[in-house]
C-alpha cells in the first residue's frame, strides 16, 4: 500500500517532470494526490523539500545500484534501466538541480562525484589508452547523454536497448 507520502512524491515527480519546479504550487501536488495543497505540509515542510526528497532519493538510488554493480556492463544497464523506468524522477533530477538551496547541491555534487568514480574505476581497464582527465570526460559525456534522454518525448519501443548501446558505444570507441 502506498502511504500518502510516497503518493506526494510521485504526484510531485510527475508535476514537476511535465511543468517544472516553478509551474508547480502546492495546491497542484496535494489535488493530484487527493488531498488540499495545505494537507501537503502534515508530510512535507515546503514545495522545495518535495524535491529535495526527490533528488536525494534519486542520487541514493544511482549510488547504491552502482557500488553494487560488477562491471561496466551491469553499470550502463542499470543506469539506462534507471532512466527509463524512473524518467520523471531523471528528468526533474537533470532540470530542476538549480531550484535546490546551495548545501543540497553541494552534497549532490560530492555524491555524484563518488558515482562518476564508479563508472571511471569499471571503464578504466576497457581504456588504457585514456588520460585520467579524458577517462573523466568520457564517463561524464556518457552519463551526461544518459540522463538527458529522460527529457526527450519521442516514443522509442526499445528506449533502454537504445540507451545501452549508444553508452557501450561512447565508453568503449
Amino acid at each position: 500500500m502506498t502511504t500518502r507520502r510516497e503518493q506526494l512524491l510521485e504526484s510531485a515527480a510527475d508535476l514537476f517532470a511535465e511543468k517544472g519546479f516553478h509551474g508547480v504550487g502546492i495546491d497542484d501536488i496535494g489535488e493530484a494526490a487527493g488531498i488540499t495543497g495545505p494537507g501537503v505540509y502534515r508530510h512535507f515542510p515546503s514545495k522545495q523539500a518535495l524535491l529535495e526528497t526527490l533528488v536525494d532519493r534519486t542520487m541514493d538510488r544511482m549510488l547504491e545500484l552502482a557500488e553494487h554493480a560488477a562491471d561496466l556492463d551491469t553499470l550502463v544497464e542499470l543506469h539506462a534501466t534507471l532512466v527509463t523506468e524512473q524518467k520523471q524522477l531523471i528528468s526533474v533530477w537533470v532540470r530542476e538541480q538549480s531550484s535546490l538551496a546551495e548545501e543540497v547541491r553541494r552534497s549532490l555534487r560530492i555524491r555524484m562525484r563518488r558515482y562518476e568514480q564508479v563508472w571511471r574505476d569499471a571503464t578504466a581497464p576497457l581504456r588504457p589508452d585514456l588520460s585520467q582527465q579524458e577517462l573523466s570526460l568520457v564517463v561524464g559525456a556518457t552519463l551526461a547523454m544518459l540522463n538527458t534522454s529522460s527529457l526527450i518525448e519521442a516514443p522509442l519501443k526499445e528506449r533502454r536497448a537504445v540507451l545501452c548501446r549508444l553508452a557501450h558505444a561512447a565508453l568503449r570507441a
